[in-house]
């Protein structure tokens, strides 16, 4: 019996010794020198390699004068993203990072331009530009930069923008400005933000776009323009509608006109509208031959073209100035009240349809006018050539809805809001860039094309 139970234990053992040496994990041991077995190494995939790219690009700023401005943009890519900023096509020293904040802006630095290029090692992606407004009483620029005869057109923002002739304005009425750019005879436009584009472009197909002289806006997107064919003068009134058709509005010849032989057709000088859609335009003859003048003007009027076509003429300019009658620029107030430049002044209309003058020639040379929505009338001039004058050279003036006489703004003056100090040194200010056209908008801002630039006025 007990050989049998010894025969029975050994054979546990033996078993119990085999299932061991078959897995020893299972049994344990206190021997520290077993080698454990290596597991593989995990697969690990190659992440994708993405180039920088903006998600969110920067915004245009504007803040109240004094203040400073942050830009910031943000972007995506693999890897360390690296940023740099410009302003006016410079690079900014430090300016390195997603988020860049100015320095105290001045009026001086509105419509100042801002980018920035992100990279990575993937690649190079470069935001928009954007431009800075600077808010404030005084003049700033809006769009526009010096005259560069090679770069005459170029849309864009802000300070970057070119136009090679600043000419006519015109309010849009949704905001934005017209502006003839009779360099290269086309029509841009200047958003409230600064960004410019050419939306009417000189020498289309026929009916021919060729010299353009002066623009208004029409509702639904219409525009209006005076144009004359290659080396003529203005003797058209085109329709250019939103989808871009260009037609032709016919104003011939009108009772009271010169007549008999080689009388030219009617030379157009300026145009305006009026909010309740109808269009005003200033036309002239001539009358060569007499032994005063081999060519001069003896009748200038302004025609109303009503929204049903019906037109009608509603200024005239005769008597003593006959023999040099013009009509330089029209302004239409909101309840329709008409204002005309002309050879003798600022002129309107009383109750009884009777010309009245606001302010005549000899106080200033008066270049244009502009209305406001309040009645306020704004004129700008240049200084007299050869004699002296009371009123402050190259200022801009005010007639006030009571007929009160004032300066709005002079470049000249003690005011640095309005001179070199504020930013806007010679030739970029008021005082050189004998202004051409004025514009007002709904909050009662002025506009002033001049010497390659529109400037933005905001009054005491």
């Amino acid at each position: 019996m007990s050989d049998l139970k010894n025969r029975f234990f050994r054979s546990g053992a033996l078993a119990s010794g085999l299932i061991c040496l078959a897995g020893i994990t299972a049994c344990g041991s206190d021997d520290d020198s077993t080698t454990p077995v290596k597991q593989p190494d995990p697969v690990v995939s190659p992440q994708p390699v993405t180039a920088a790219s903006i998600t969110t690009q920067p915004k245009t700023q504007a803040v109240q004068a004094g203040q400073p401005a942050t830009f910031s943009v943000v972007a995506t890519g693999s890897g360390t993203l690296s940023y740099q900023w410009w302003r006016n096509g410079v690079a900014i020293p430090g300016a390195t990072s997603a988020i860049y904040t100015t320095l105290a802006a001045t009026l001086g630095d509105s419509g100042d331009v801002l980018s920035v290029v992100v990279r990575n090692d993937a690649g190079t992606s470069t935001s928009d530009a954007v431009a800075l407004q600077v808010e404030g009483v005084g003049a700033r620029v809006l769009a526009g930069g010096a005259v560069e005869p090679t770069r005459a057109q170029v849309d864009g923002v802000g300070k970057l923008a070119r136009f090679l002739n600043a000419g006519a304005l015109a309010n849009d009425g949704a905001g934005n400005l017209l502006l003839v750019d009779t360099g290269v005879n086309s029509v841009r436009k200047i958003t409230p933000a600064g960004v410019v584009s050419t939306v009417i472009v000189g020498g289309t197909p026929a009916p021919a776009l060729r010299t353009l002289r002066d623009v208004a806006a029409g509702a639904n997107g219409v525009r209006y323009v005076i144009d004359g064919a290659d080396g003529s003068p203005s003797t058209f009134v085109r329709k250019i509608g939103a989808d871009g058709a260009v037609s032709t509005i016919e104003l011939g010849p009108t009772p009271g006109d010169p007549t008999g032989t080689n009388i030219a057709p009617p030379v157009f000088t300026a145009i305006a509208s009026d909010v309740a859609g109808n269009l005003y335009v200033a036309s002239e003859v001539t009358r060569p031959g007499e032994p005063e003048c081999s060519s001069c003007f003896k009748r200038a009027i302004v025609r109303k073209v009503a929204a049903d076509g019906t037109v009608t003429t509603v200024f005239e300019n005769l008597g003593p100035h006959s023999a040099s009658a013009t009509i330089t620029d029209l302004a239409v107030g909101k309840n329709g009240k008409l204002y005309v430049l002309d050879d003798r002044g600022i002129r309107t209309l009383d109750a009884a349809g009777v010309a009245v003058t606001l302010m005549d020639n000899t106080q200033a040379f008066i270049t244009a006018i502009a209305v406001d929505t309040s009645g306020n009338l704004f004129f700008s001039t240049e200084p007299f050539s050869g004699r002296q004058s009371d009123w402050p050279a190259g200022a801009i003036g005010k007639i006030a809805a009571d007929g009160k006489l004032s300066v709005a703004a002079d470049p000249n003056g003690s005011d640095d809001r309005f001179t070199g100090a504020a930013g806007l040194a010679k030739p970029a200010g008021l005082a050189t860039g004998k202004p051409v056209g004025l514009a007002t908008d709904a909050a009662g801002a002025l506009y002033v094309s001049a010497n390659g630039r529109v400037l933005k006025l905001v009054l005491p």
